[in-house]
C-alpha cells in the first residue's frame, strides 16, 4: 500500500495538498484502517504526507526553498556514489555505462528531451549501483522520488542547449570513474548537479512560488 501510495504521489494521480481518506484507502485496498494509519505515519516520515490534528492527512506540496534543499542534499548524496563507484565498479558495469552514454547521445542528435530525460535516469542508476551502497541507494532513490513530483528533471532537459551541456557534464563524470579518479569522479558530479539547481531556479520560482 505505501509503494502504491508513493507512486500515485509521485506521478501526480495524487495532486500535493489532496486529503487522503482512510475510510475509501482501506476499502480500496481491502484492509482496515490500522494499516493505512501505519501507511501515513510512513509516508509522514519519508516527507510525502502531512498529519494534521483534527484535520485529517494531506499531500504535501514543494516550495521552491524545499525544492532548492532537495538539489543542495542531492549533490553531496550523488557526488559520494560518483566518488565510490570510481573506486567499486566492476568493468562490466562500466561498460554497461558507456552504452548508456552512447544512447544520451543519440538523443541529443535526434533532439529527443524525453528519451535523454529516461536514459539520464538511468545512467545515474547506473552510477549509484556501482557504489555498492544499499543506504546511498536508498537516500538516492527517495531523493528523486521527490524531485520528480515536478517533473523537473523535463522541465530542466527542455531548456535550450541543456541536453548537450548536461551531455558532455556527464561525459566528464564518466570518465573520471573510468579513470578509477575518485575526487575528479566526485568533482565532476558535484558541478553537474549544481548547474541543474542553477539552470532550475527560473522554473521553480514560476512553479512553486518563492
Amino acid at each position: 500500500m505505501v509503494q502504491r501510495l508513493r507512486e500515485e504521489i509521485v506521478s501526480g494521480a495524487i495532486a500535493p495538498g489532496e486529503k487522503l481518506s482512510e475510510a475509501r484507502l482501506a476499502e480500496r485496498f481491502g484492509v482496515s484502517r490500522m494499516p493505512v494509519r501505519e501507511a501515513f505515519k510512513e509516508l509522514e516520515g519519508a516527507g510525502f504526507v502531512s498529519i494534521e490534528r483534527r484535520r485529517g492527512t494531506f499531500v504535501k506540496s514543494l516550495s521552491r526553498h524545499e525544492i532548492l534543499d532537495l538539489f543542495e542534499v542531492r549533490e553531496a548524496v550523488e557526488g559520494m556514489t560518483a566518488r565510490l563507484c570510481a573506486n567499486r565498479a566492476s568493468n562490466e558495469l562500466i561498460a554497461r555505462i558507456d552504452e548508456v552514454m552512447a544512447s544520451m547521445q543519440d538523443c541529443v542528435e535526434a533532439g529527443d528531451t524525453d528519451g535523454y530525460s529516461a536514459i539520464d535516469a538511468r545512467l545515474h542508476e547506473l552510477i549509484t549501483e556501482g557504489a555498492g551502497n544499499e543506504r546511498l541507494s536508498d537516500h538516492y532513490r527517495l531523493l528523486v522520488q521527490h524531485l520528480n513530483r515536478g517533473l523537473l528533471s523535463s522541465i530542466v532537459t527542455r531548456r535550450e542547449g541543456r541536453m548537450r551541456r548536461s551531455l558532455a557534464e556527464h561525459r566528464d563524470v564518466v570518465y573520471a570513474i573510468r579513470a578509477r579518479d575518485a575526487d575528479a569522479a566526485e568533482q565532476a558530479m558535484r558541478a553537474h548537479v549544481q548547474q541543474g539547481r542553477l539552470e532550475l531556479q527560473d522554473e521553480v520560482t514560476a512553479k512553486f512560488g518563492r
